[in-house]
């Protein structure tokens, strides 16, 4: 009720009761993935639907048939995140979040990531628009987020700033751009990622700067909406059987041909990118 009371920040009755489903909404969301998370890890440690099942309440095949298929699924996207190539733009933008956090002397923490993908791309357009800069985001973080020192598992210490989950961050990257069928990891899924993680540091700053979160989300859809997937029709494939030379993708619309090469509309828009961002000059060939 304390929650509910926050969130709808309002004594009218239909404003307590909105605030009150999504709280519900996020609390059951919470506990489904809590239980799944130990229903899989007692999977892993080679328990049986039948014990599982008794714990749970129900017969082992209610068991299986709630959560055999997502933990399934589930692993399946660990593996293609795992798999994922890193564009060597993202390689770039982690380099400059990383030496923020050394500047720190700190455990690189969301805020850094922040940073350093305010170095170029995509992301750091995006960000622009929205008034959010290299600046903006120092100021926020130093007054928002305050040093400490905290012990880590085998038992030595380490200075962190912000909330020092970083790798945690790009992992959870990893995982929506498996989930969307992408086959590289872009600097627009870590901002995307970030934004829509309301507990992360970098979340904290975005907010403290009066971001408009809805609209940064939007500019950043297009980029990682799921891959639409073109269903197998029954008959002669049309098919030229001919993949982009880049990121190998053959389900993106229309390929440029080049001299032995194809290029599909997203590699190009990332060319464009890349050359609108070279200083004049520095070009050559």
């Amino acid at each position: 009720m304390t929650a509910v009371q926050q969130r709808a920040d309002s004594d009218d009755p239909l404003e307590l009761l909105a605030a009150a489903v999504a709280t519900a909404a996020e609390a059951s969301t919470a506990a489904d993935a809590l239980i799944e998370h130990y229903v899989g890890a007692a999977r892993a440690a080679g328990v049986s639907w039948t014990l599982i099942g008794e714990r749970l309440g129900v017969s082992k095949q209610a068991a299986r048939q709630k959560f055999a298929d997502r933990l399934q699924v589930d692993d399946q996207i660990a593996d293609a995140a795992e798999n994922l190539a890193m564009v060597p733009r993202l390689q770039a933008c982690l380099q400059v979040a990383h030496a923020a956090a050394d500047a720190d002397g700190s455990a690189a923490g969301t805020h850094h990531l922040l940073l350093g993908l305010l170095h170029g791309g995509v992301s750091a357009g995006v960000l622009d628009r929205l008034g959010v800069t290299r600046g903006k985001v120092r100021e926020a973080a130093a007054r928002l987020l305050e040093p400490a020192t905290i012990a880590t598992g085998d038992g030595t210490e380490r200075r962190v700033v912000g909330d020092g989950e970083a790798e945690q961050a790009i992992t959870a990257a990893r995982r929506l751009a498996a989930r969307r069928g992408h086959t590289q990891l872009r600097c627009e899924h870590l901002l995307f990622s970030l934004a829509t993680d309301p507990g992360s540091a970098a979340r904290r700053v975005l907010d403290d700067l009066g971001t408009d979160i809805p609209r940064l989300n939007k500019d950043l859809q297009e980029w990682v909406a799921p891959v639409q997937r073109r269903h197998r029709r029954i008959g002669k494939s049309k098919s030229t059987g001919r993949s982009c030379s880049f990121c190998g993708c053959t389900d993106l619309g229309p390929l440029v041909a080049g001299p032995g090469v194809w290029i599909c509309g997203n590699c190009a828009q990332t060319a464009i990118d890349i050359l609108r961002a070279e200083p004049r000059g520095a070009r050559t060939g």
